[in-house]
Parts: C-alpha cells; structure tokens; sequence
C-alpha cells in the first residue's frame, strides 16, 4: 500500500464511521461515556478533509497530527500519537514484509502514551493480539481483527472510564477495542 492509498484508506474511514457511529456509541454508552462514536466521526471527518502527505510517513503524521487536534477523550491523543509514531517508520509502501513492524509501532505508541500492558479491556487488546498473529501470519483479515475484539467481552475493565464499572464491564466489547478494528482493518487490508 503505498501513500495514495493509504490516502483513500484513510479518507474512506469517514465513511466508516459514518456507518458504525452507532455501534461504537452504544458500546461506549453500556461502559463509558457514549462519546466514543461521535468523536470517532470527528476526527476522521478531519482526517477526510485535511490529510495530505506524499509519502508513507507524511501522510501517516498529517493523520495523527488531525486526530490530536479534533478528536475528544483519550481516543484523540491516543490514536494521533500512534499515527505520528508510525510515521517515523521509514518505508515506501506498507506490505507484507513490514506490516508488523507498523503494528508494532502503533502498538507501543498505544502503551506508552495509555500506560497500559494488556487485559486490561483497551484498544490496546487488539494491537496486541494482532501483532503476535502476525508473527505467524502474513496478512490478518477483518474477522480475525473483530474477534480480537470480542475477546474483550470476557475481560474485565482496570483503566479508563470503563474500568469504574468493575465487574460490570464484564459482557461488553471495549469500544476502543471495536475502533480499533476499523482502523487496523484499513491499514491491513489488501497488504
């Protein structure tokens, strides 16, 4: 994938979220604050209309650089930074051979900037779990990527909002966690 699709990947996330809005409201509403699909719509109405970039690492940091500024809660500086991160790689075109080493950038972003580790109910569940299936794989599809999703159902929240509910959290998909599906779906797809 090189820079002109990531692009069109990028922008089409607009779309996306138009469609899932609800989804990712209803979940963040069962354990957050309900904001997770508004914001997410935001930040990528933002992205659809000021992305720009050249290369690879141009268009990855003018996407985490929108996010920050027009993305509410810990989604915003969470996603942005991680999209700045990623743009530190220095590739032409994400592909097979370097799609990890992009996940894994994202994914260390993630944990750095949320301070977390891992079954904790986050966003980060997912990075994580994909990233150990692309140690072994080559390609991840987007019914891997939910189900690295539904898996947060069993988990019981310790950070973020989500982590007051306890034990309640327990039954619910982590909003971040289902984002981030979308997300990584478009920077995985057609590796």
């Amino acid at each position: 994938m090189d820079a002109d699709l990531l692009t069109k990947k990028l922008k089409d996330l607009r779309n996306t979220f138009e469609q899932e809005e609800q989804l990712l409201t209803d979940l963040d509403r069962a354990i957050g604050d309900g904001d997770h699909g508004v914001n997410m719509l935001r930040g990528f109405k933002a992205v659809d209309e000021k992305i720009s970039g050249n290369t690879l690492s141009e268009v990855l940091k003018s996407t985490g650089m929108t996010l920050m500024s027009s993305v509410g809660g810990a989604s915003g500086p969470l996603y942005g930074f991680s999209f700045v991160k990623m743009a530190s790689l220095n590739h032409d075109e994400i592909n097979q051979d370097n799609l990890k080493e992009y996940i894994d950038e994202f994914k260390n972003a993630v944990a750095t900037r949320g301070k977390v580790s891992g079954g904790e109910k986050t966003m980060y569940d997912v990075l994580q779990k994909t990233s150990e299936y692309l140690e072994n794989n080559q390609s991840i599809s987007k019914e891997q990527l939910q189900q690295f999703a539904d898996d947060t159902k069993d988990l019981e929240a310790t950070k973020g909002r989500a982590a007051y509910f306890k034990k309640d959290s327990i039954g619910h998909i982590d909003p971040g966690a289902q984002s981030m599906v979308f997300v990584l779906n478009a920077l995985s797809e057609d590796v």
